[in-house]
């Protein structure tokens, strides 16, 4: 045993000096613990409070600094490895980079060049771990930093949205996830003119547990009295929306180009057709017959004449990836002077434009095309509401007084393009787009839904016709194409397919190589079999199926389209995807293949980030319609059947909501998720995916888009339908059970205790 000291502790090692203490921490690719420090130097547990107390002591001296997570770094110095975030793309397709840490400023740059080695594509708010290295390019003004990324760290968001709610403890958040279970306690400084009904946005502080956890509150985003909710979603998905001076510069001295170098197609009849409500005409189209077929033009704004390789411009655009489109705002991806002045193509004022000029035959096959630089003016702004008015109505007059043989023209070729799309097999799934429609003073009014009409269609298969020959462009040149890839369906996707066409009565064999085209087959089945709610169903559950679609610069094919070469050439004001290739068509484009990898890898992500806070932003404003319809009964309509209950639309607004089965009668219900049914054991309710039912609407949360219901009347009883009619009942095999109320159980028999104990003994 050691001699006890003057305090009657044993004996002690004698603390490390500072310098020992800051060498150690720095030394570290982590934050360690006062106890992982006192272990390292073997100090015993008596000696953590004194080691506090120094570490507090060199603090204060302040000579270094301290993060939240007690790490010192000293003032001009940053340690070899660090976790960073990234702050933006560079010009030269570099990274610029700043410690994780909010408590640990530094005046540093650091620079994280890309590795041809190791390839990674990060966007803005990612965090790495990085091994840091003094820059040569270092000065006695500012210390530069090279870094190298070790691992692409998870993402562990800090910030957290949502409204504030007044307890009689203070003021909580209600969190914008819909995931979140558990609300969090707010700070909030005296200064701030915060109440409750606000959306804020906080940043979690550090704490013990999940349960207890405490957030202070950054900024007001908007109130639950005229909800903004595509603001909400710019500041959840970070979403950049503010251009920089030099951007912004940049967009200012752009100018329509002369004819040199150009074709002048300004007589040619362009024109545009697009949403009532667009401003970015990024597309005009013409078509004429030929003697054994259709020539069709296809003009897309020349945006690599305004947006060179390596401008700030560029810079922006790469990071942004993509315009998103929520409610009722735009997030563009290039300043609104180009993107809804100079590069849009506005009526009856000219325009620098790459032309996709093409041949079909009458079957809709691509005879010839060839790709030019032109200048073009539109001759009309077309919706697509007017142009289905005049291919519906052969009385209605021309829209924008134009030659109404323009629009006939386009239908012709639509129809021959119709014919090879057919052929084949490209996906033809039916599925309705919600919109969300607002007053003059931007409040949301209402909500519909809305299926692809044939002007959609029209537009659609000639933009199609203009990608194809884009791609097989590029391929033909052996130059870099930047593919827009959709891969077959994993098979175990399908199983689920299966499952449910043999529930519903449809052949849809296993084993099979699996073309589009059985697809088409077994939706037009479904068309003429089931009724509506069913074929909803079954159509989205083969969407579900399909794999997502992202870019590339190696070519997949895509599947859904049944096309073996397509590229994205037809929108590059809101698709940076589309950039990459015009200037890959026009021998503009210096970008290494590798680089291009990683900017194919980043746009991915930036368009499913925007799908979603779209997404999130249409259930939010879908829920605040009906807030106020809390306590009433509303009919709906169920559109899928889960495990924890039903999904239901309702009528009034296309809103969704859940009835989860502890909100249906008492009772031991069965549920078969693949067929879409539930049925209660004893009471004979049963709910089926289609059906009608009466629901009361318990809470709306509009912050999270959730609607939460209560089953009040519908369905059928006794496996009768409401007319009468008798019920088939789910296979016996495809039943799982969820308990809300325990069955009894059936008592044994006197002779069937005594079989039980003669087979124990």
């Amino acid at each position: 045993m050691t001699d006890p000291d003057d305090d009657g502790q044993p004996l002690s090692r004698p603390l490390p000096s500072d310098d020992e203490l800051i060498n150690f921490i720095n030394d570290r690719d982590h934050a360690p613990t006062v106890k992982e420090i006192a272990r390292a130097f073997g100090l015993k547990p008596h000696q953590r409070a004194p080691l506090r107390k120094q570490l507090k002591a060199i603090i204060n001296k302040d000579q270094h600094r301290a993060a939240h997570d007690r790490r010192m770094l000293p003032a001009q110095e940053l340690p070899a490895v660090l976790p960073l975030k990234i702050i933006r793309l560079t010009a030269d397709g570099a990274y610029l980079a700043a410690p994780a840490d909010n408590n640990l400023t530094s005046d540093a740059m650091i620079m994280i060049r890309p590795d041809r080695r190791k390839p990674v594509a990060l966007t803005t708010g990612d965090e790495v771990l990085a091994r840091l290295a003094p820059s040569r390019s270092s000065s006695k003004e500012k210390q530069r930093y090279d870094a190298r990324v070790i691992r692409v760290l998870p993402r562990t968001k800090r910030q957290v949205f949502g409204e504030v709610i007044r307890t009689s403890k203070g003021y909580m958040l209600e969190n914008a996830d819909r995931n979140a279970r558990h609300s969090i306690d707010l700070i909030i400084k005296a200064d701030m003119d915060i109440d409750a009904g606000d959306f804020v946005e906080a940043e979690l502080q550090q704490g013990r547990g999940y349960l207890n956890r405490t957030a202070q509150v950054i900024r007001r985003i908007g109130s639950r009295d005229n909800p903004n909710f595509s603001a909400l979603a710019i500041a959840e998905f970070e979403l950049p929306h503010h251009f920089d001076e030099d951007v912004l510069a940049e967009a200012k001295q752009a100018k329509v180009p002369t004819t040199k170098g150009r074709t002048d197609i300004r007589d040619i009849p362009l024109i545009t057709i697009d949403g009532a409500d667009a401003r970015d005409f990024d597309d005009a189209v013409y078509a004429e017959p030929l003697a054994d077929g259709w020539r069709v033009i296809v003009a897309i704004a020349d945006v690599a004449h305004y947006v060179t390789e390596g401008s700030a411009l560029d810079r922006e655009a790469r990071l942004r990836g993509n315009s998103v489109y929520l409610p009722d705002m735009v997030v563009p991806m290039l300043p609104e002077d180009l993107s809804n002045g100079l590069c849009s193509l506005r009526p009856h004022e000219d325009r620098a434009c790459v032309v996709a000029d093409m041949t079909i035959d009458h079957n809709g096959h691509k005879t010839g095309h060839r790709i030019y630089r032109g200048l073009m003016r539109s001759h009309a702004r077309l919706t697509y509401d007017e142009v289905e008015l005049a291919l519906n109505d052969a009385n209605a007059p021309a829209p924008q007084d134009i030659d109404k043989a323009l629009i006939q023209h386009l239908h012709g070729a639509y129809l021959s393009l119709s014919k090879e799309r057919a052929e084949r097999g490209a996906l033809e799934l039916n599925l309705a787009e919600k919109r969300i429609a607002f007053d003059d003073q931007g409040m949301a009014i209402g909500i519909t839904k809305r299926y692809q009409n044939t002007s959609q269609k029209l537009i659609e298969e000639m933009m199609i016709l203009a990608n194809v020959a884009a791609a097989e462009t590029l391929e033909g040149a052996s130059a870099l194409c930047v593919y827009r890839a959709h891969e077959p369906p994993d098979p175990a996707r399908i199983d689920s397919l299966h499952d449910l066409c043999r529930a519903m009565g449809l052949s849809f064999a296993k084993g099979q190589v699996i073309r589009p085209s059985d697809f088409n087959k077994l939706l037009y089945r479904g068309k003429t079999a089931l009724g509506d709610g069913d074929n909803q169903l079954l159509n989205e559950t083969v969407l579900r199926c399909q794999s997502q679609a992202n870019y590339r610069i190696t070519n997949p094919g895509h599947y859904g389209l049944g096309l073996i070469r397509y590229a994205h050439f037809t929108s590059p004001i809101r698709r940076y995807s589309d950039l990459m290739v015009h200037r890959s068509l026009l021998k503009e484009s210096r970008i290494e293949a590798e680089i291009a990898a990683e900017t194919c890898q980043h746009i991915s992500e930036t368009e499913r980030r925007a799908a979603t806070a779209e997404r999130r932003s249409v259930d939010r404003y879908a829920a605040s319609l009906i807030a106020h319809k809390t306590g009433h009964i509303m009919t709906g309509k169920v559109i899928s059947i889960t495990g924890f209950g039903a999904f239901i639309e309702l009528s009034d607004h296309s809103t969704e909501g859940l009835l989860p089965l502890a909100q249906m009668p008492p009772d031991y219900y069965h549920i078969d998720t693949t067929r879409g049914i539930m049925r209660g054991d004893r009471n004979g309710i049963e709910v089926k995916t289609g059906d009608q039912i009466d629901v009361m609407i318990m809470s709306v949360t509009p912050v999270k888009g959730s609607v939460l219901l209560s089953w009040a009347e519908g369905g059928s009883l006794d496996g009768q339908t409401a007319n009468g009619q008798a019920r088939s009942k789910p296979p016996k095999g495809q039943l799982s059970r969820r308990r809300m109320k325990k069955p009894p159980r059936k008592k044994k028999s006197g002779a069937k205790k005594l079989s039980k104990q003669r087979q124990k003994s």
